[in-house]
């Protein structure tokens, strides 16, 4: 099957995944049909189409999402130098030697860290007495599988460390032939005795994937985030992190759960993206009042690019723009509100998990901070509509509407204000703070000192880094969709390609701009407050990486995608309701969106496909694959 779906549709996952998709909405479809309710028909044939689209969405998030099987025991050297002899036991001639360095103890040495070889030599020999050298293990990546080719014939293996800081999990020789790793056996450990004997670098042969590509090792940022995951999880000293730690933490968690894997990393932030759709959905339905409305811009998100590959990375994206999603909800629940219709205790316990939400956001990336100037706006802009209204009442003389509580605006007001004190500024410094408690972000035991110089770490990274990368861009090219960032390429055994780069799908991208252009003009000239507030949170997401300096990547439009969604959407609802003939034409942009995803897919989700395909998907001369 998949051999005709890489044939026939240059995807090797493609047939699998539309019969799949055939599959899941027919079981539901039958589900839906016998579920007990109360709820109309035309409620559950919306709840049936947002949960296909959940599903289908899921069903892509969760193919090939990552191996569940890894090495990881890990040998550290305990002097300098130390050496190990192995043998080879079997066939001597060679042509691959492939290294797996994880992360060794970092409790064990004060002054560095332990993970990946810095200054390792690889020698061969057949007499034990005169060695050749092979190559130099140096600066591998740690949870990459690294492949070092040659010619050699040699029965004896010697690796010789020279910095206490290496770290290897698993050495494998292949001759060219391919297949299983060739059978090897330690001859030589000095250390054998120790927490790290040699043999932990070859008691996990079986662990070695015969075809390496992404879905078996880390891949761009995941060499830093399942890294600090796995420190917390094992209670280690953490490697200096550039963000807040919730995230992470997450990935910690799932790693307690499923072992130190790529499925475990990266299984968080399919879960949100999945996640992600319901919240919008929800927004959706509170902007526009109109469920098919909302399916519809939740179609779209489910179909976007960068929604689906973010998702599907070990990264802090999907988790810290669900929180912002989740406090956006919350701050439109209370606008659309009144605290002088319903019991002043209910539209403060909504600013309650609005604010928790928020601290939760901000604990994961400070990106975050962006969108919740967008609360504040949304807040004393809600504010002021009731302050107007009491202003109103008060020159009508009219007395108080029976169940109004109108005339204790006042009241009401300070009340507010004293509350999201709490509820937006300590509740989510303590979050903050909190969130720090499960790391080893010291030597020593934890204190709010210890977090307060991390902080400043973080902050002095971002405001001095000078680096560049070739795949870096600015916020105007995340809008006209120029520069994606390429995150990997690799070629399996068979020549099947593989390839990931995250960008927008570029039909979102050439409505986005008209639409969040058309919201704003709504938004000033018509009132209308679900266009002001997507235009607030769009501006607000997208406006501070104007005066960003330093490298900054396609993947930092996230945040902003949400809500340049939500522009088309209101688009798509204002404009249908003026002129029903237009609905077509949406639709007919909406399978088209789907379509473009489909045939983007290999490049976007890793899927295997060939170089050809891949290089014809190259529609602009800034767009790279391989």
């Amino acid at each position: 099957m998949r051999l005709f779906s890489l044939r026939y549709f240059r995807n090797a996952e493609l047939f699998s995944l539309l019969i799949g998709a055939l599959l899941f909405a027919f079981v539901l479809a039958v589900i839906f049909r016998f579920l007990p309710g109360r709820k109309s028909k035309e409620e559950r044939r919306d709840s049936y189409l947002l949960f296909l689209i959940a599903g289908v969405y899921a069903l892509i998030a969760f193919t090939r999402l990552g191996s569940m099987k890894m090495p990881d025991t890990t040998w550290q050297p305990v002097a300098t130098p130390q050496q190990i002899v192995l043998e080879l036991t079997g066939k001597t001639q060679f042509s691959e030697i492939l290294v797996f360095s994880g992360e060794g103890d970092n409790n064990s040495n004060w002054n560095s860290y332990q993970f990946g070889t810095n200054d390792m030599l690889v020698e061969g020999s057949d007499d034990l007495e005169n060695w050749d050298q092979l190559v130099w293990l140096s600066k591998e990546n740690i949870f990459r599988y690294v492949s070092h080719y040659g010619f050699w014939d040699y029965r004896f293996i010697r690796l010789t460390s020279f910095n206490r800081d290496d770290t290897i999990s698993e050495i494998a020789f292949f001759s060219d032939n391919g297949g299983k790793p060739l059978p090897v056996r330690i001859i030589r450990d000095d250390h054998a005795d120790t927490s790290y004997p040699a043999s932990l670098i070859i008691d996990e042969q079986d662990q070695i994937p015969l075809e390496i590509t992404y879905y078996d090792h880390s891949y761009f940022d995941e060499v830093y985030h399942p890294r600090n995951a796995w420190e917390i999880a094992n209670g280690q000293y953490l490697y200096p992190h550039v963000h807040p730690l919730l995230g992470t933490e997450c990935m910690a968690v799932s790693i307690l759960l499923f072992g130190n894997n790529p499925f475990a990393w990266r299984l968080p932030g399919a879960l949100c993206g999945v996640a992600i759709l319901f919240v919008l959905h929800h927004i959706l339905v509170l902007l526009f009042e109109q469920r098919k409305t909302a399916l519809f811009g939740t179609a779209l998100c489910a179909f976007d690019f960068m929604h689906i590959t973010t998702s599907r990375i070990a990264t802090l994206e999907p988790m810290s723009v669900l929180a912002i999603l989740v406090m956006f909800d919350l701050m439109v629940q209370y606008a659309k509100t009144s605290f002088y219709t319903i019991p002043f205790r209910n539209s403060i316990l909504k600013l309650l998990v609005c604010g928790i939400s928020m601290g939760l956001a901000v604990s994961t990336k400070w990106t975050a901070c962006y969108s919740a100037v967008g609360l504040a706006i949304i807040l004393f802009y809600t504010l002021y509509q009731r302050w107007k209204e009491y202003k109103a009442w008060q020159k009508s003389g009219l007395p108080v509407p029976e169940g109004s509580a109108i005339d204790r605006f006042p009241e009401y007001l300070a009340k507010t204000l004293l509350w999201c004190v709490l509820f937006f500024i300590i509740i989510p410094i303590v979050i903050y703070f909190v969130v720090y408690m499960p790391a080893h972000i010291s030597r020593y035991s934890y204190s709010v000192q210890t977090v307060i110089e991390y902080t400043t770490h973080i902050y002095r990274y971002h405001s001095n880094l000078q680096a560049h990368h070739t795949f870096e861009s600015v916020w105007w090219q995340w809008l006209l969709d120029i520069r994606p960032i390429w995150y990997y390429s690799g070629t399996g055994n068979d020549g099947t390609f593989y390839t990931i780069a995250c960008f927008t799908n570029p039909l979102l991208s050439i409505a986005g701009i008209p639409a969040i252009l058309y919201a704003i003009y709504l938004s000033i000239k018509d009132k209308k407050k679900n266009a002001l507030f997507i235009s607030v949170g769009y501006l607000t997401a997208l406006l501070p990486w104007l005066l960003v300096t330093r490298c900054i990547f396609s993947y930092h439009f996230y945040p902003t995608s949400m809500f340049m969604i939500m522009a088309i959407t209101l688009s798509y609802d204002v404009l249908t309701r003026k002129y029903p003939e237009l609905k077509t034409l949406f639709i007919v942009f909406l399978i088209f969106v789907v379509i473009v995803f489909l045939v983007f897919l290999p490049v976007i989700c890793g899927f295997g496909t060939t170089r050809q395909y891949a290089e014809s998907l190259e529609l602009l001369d800034s767009w790279s694959f391989q």
